[in-house]
């Protein structure tokens, strides 16, 4: 025999059920959008720092080819024709051009294309390289070196992260960073970069333009 429900057995929620399953929803919102927040931010800092890691490593392999650092540049033309031709910059042949990942992810230059490089000109024996380096979507990078490419400085920096990461060519082994919240969301690179000096910590108590915290600090 089938059983019928009527509509005495039908039961819904109460208002302050519905009440109370709001405010828990709100509850786990307050305490989850945050640290999701949180976590991007981190993630995005993480992807910056690394990159700046990453380009580290090409100018120490730069300095080995030729015996000097270079700068960053966007290339366009092949790495083989770069390794034979000077471009027009500063006294050691070279100006810095800063790879911007925040307009789109950069590809790196090759024997047979353009794009993104590390490249130095030997001041003396004005030998010529290039490393081809790509750039991750979101980070901006920029890479400096003082008049005679003796040494070079890094700046790393993601659109969405509220952190910019430097490295000093004469202290390699450590990294800097400077840290503010007004530059999440904002393309290109808000920090303010030190001069490159040879010789010289270039980024210790140095005004990055941090807030509240105004200068470069040693990452520890």
């Amino acid at each position: 025999m089938i059983t019928r429900m009527t509509k005495k057995d039908e039961k819904g929620f109460t208002l302050i059920e519905l009440m109370i399953v709001i405010a828990i929803i709100g509850i786990l919102a307050a305490i989850a959008i945050p640290q999701f927040t949180t976590y991007r931010k981190r993630a995005t800092n993480t992807k910056a720092s690394t990159t700046a890691g990453t380009f580290k490593t090409a100018l120490g392999a730069l300095n080995s080819d030729i015996g000097c650092y270079g700068v960053t540049a966007l290339l366009a033309v092949d790495l083989t024709t770069q390794a034979t031709t000077a471009i027009i910059g500063d006294a050691a042949g070279f100006s810095p051009v800063p790879l911007l990942g925040s307009g789109g992810a950069i590809l790196a230059a090759t024997a047979t294309g353009p794009g993104g490089a590390v490249t130095g000109q030997h001041p003396s024996t004005n030998a010529i390289s290039a490393i081809g380096l790509a750039v991750p979507s979101g980070v901006d990078i920029d890479v400096n070196a003082d008049i005679l490419n003796v040494t070079y400085s890094v700046i790393a920096e993601h659109a969405d992260g509220n952190r910019a990461y430097g490295v000093d060519g004469d202290l390699e082994a450590m990294m800097y960073f400077v840290q503010n919240d007004g530059w999440v969301g904002s393309a290109g690179l808000d920090c303010t970069a030190p001069a490159v000096t040879a010789g010289a910590d270039d980024f210790t108590t140095v005004a990055g333009g941090g807030a509240p915290t105004a200068n470069w600090s040693l990452l520890q």
